[in-house]
């Protein structure tokens, strides 16, 4: 199964996470549900409880391969994903 690393930007900071799946798109747990506390100091956790990691859409990021990106609302700002094929 592929490696996927997942990059969280949220009001300026990032987030990494990783994790083999047969596709980047159903396996929220790898970067949703895990972010530890403090990893992106503006996410607190009313904003949290809001987070619903399943709305937005994936799309391919121009030019790159291997690469999809979706935006994600959580108190009126975008929390924007990047997933990346790093391994097949």
């Amino acid at each position: 199964m592929p490696l996927y690393t997942y990059i969280l930007s949220y009001k300026g900071s990032l987030h990494a996470a990783q994790g083999r799946h047969s596709n980047f798109k159903g396996f929220v747990s790898s970067w949703a549900t895990n972010i530890p506390d403090g990893a992106l100091p503006s996410l607190t956790p009313t904003l949290k409880k809001e987070f619903n990691p399943y709305s937005g859409t994936w799309e391919e990021v121009p030019n790159r391969t291997h690469v999809w990106r979706k935006t994600v609302k959580i108190g009126g700002e975008d929390l924007v994903v990047y997933a990346v094929q790093t391994e097949s």
